[in-house]
């Protein structure tokens, strides 16, 4: 029987240069925007979420395989995505901070749901959203085990993992802000709770056994006017955060999401923070813990 404890893994990472750094226990990305710059051009042309525990009596559904656990009331997939009231923030108005709300929910889609991506590791809808340059830079992470330098962005599935035939459930906000001349930048916070098949033949001890949490908080920038070349126009990654809960540490590693199920080793640290503040995109990023190496 698998213990409650063995869900206490959990990976945290900063997004930078989207290089990977292993710090203690911890599986980290550091993301900085001076390593994936736009081409300068001639200048002179959310719902509530809950803190709610787990409930550890709580049996495994298949079909219900978030009861139980404190993502049990949120949305299903795209239907948490909910977007910010339109109006005009600084130099870009109210239609056309719309459309670029409008394209970062369809790139949270592509990243974070669409199984084309999740499963079947093709990132192409997802790169398609991005300015080329920003599309040209990503690309060659999404193969020959370089997936970790991607993750602070996207969610894979382990190989050898079955997502379970329901949606993700998914909590958060999106919000917007003027960056730079010629920036919008939009700022997305939001917690991504996957269900896994559970192996054959095994007694889950709860429902957290099959669920993978991923908090993503992701500033995505709209980048518009001569102060970029044409290929560097459009939508651009930026600053980056998050962690991964009730996870693989073996498979976090290699940049991917499996559940506690397929791991061999526990962690725990005392004063670990309960398991509801993992599902509030409200709450501190959680100290340094999890994952070792």
């Amino acid at each position: 029987m698998l213990r409650a404890e063995r869900r206490r893994r959990r990976g945290r990472w900063f997004a930078g240069g989207l290089v990977v750094l292993a710090v203690g226990a911890v599986v980290a990305l550091l993301l900085r925007t001076s390593v994936f710059e736009p081409v300068a051009g001639d200048q002179a042309q959310g719902r509530d979420a809950t803190r709610a525990g787990v409930d550890r009596d709580a049996p495994f559904d298949a079909a219900r395989p978030f009861a139980g656990t404190p993502a049990e009331s949120w949305a299903d997939g795209a239907a948490g995505l909910v977007l910010p009231e339109a109006r005009a923030v600084g130099e870009f108005d109210a239609d056309e901070v719309a459309a670029t709300t409008q394209l970062v929910r369809s790139v949270l889609v592509a990243s974070r749901l669409d199984r084309k991506l999740l499963v079947d590791h093709d990132p192409t809808g997802y790169l398609g959203f991005l300015a080329p340059d920003a599309k040209r830079q990503l690309e060659p992470l999404f193969a020959d085990g370089r997936e970790p330098e991607v993750q602070a962005l996207v969610s894979l599935v382990a190989p050898g993992s079955t997502p379970l035939p329901v949606e993700a459930k998914v909590s958060g906000t999106m919000s917007t802000r003027q960056g730079k001349a010629g920036e919008l930048v939009v700022h997305t916070n939001y917690v991504f709770a996957y269900a896994f098949e559970p192996p054959p033949n095994l007694r889950l001890a709860e429902a957290m056994n099959t669920v993978v949490v991923v908090r993503a908080d992701v500033d995505y920038i709209w980048r518009v006017g001569d102060k970029w070349t044409v290929s560097s126009r459009g939508l651009w990654f930026d600053a980056a955060s998050g962690f991964g809960y009730s996870i693989d540490c073996d498979a976090y590693r290699k940049g991917f999401l499996a559940p506690v199920t397929t791991g061999h080793s526990v962690t725990r640290r005392p004063g670990e923070a309960e398991p509801g503040s993992y599902f509030d995109p409200r709450s501190p990023l959680p100290p340094a813990g999890g994952c070792r190496h």
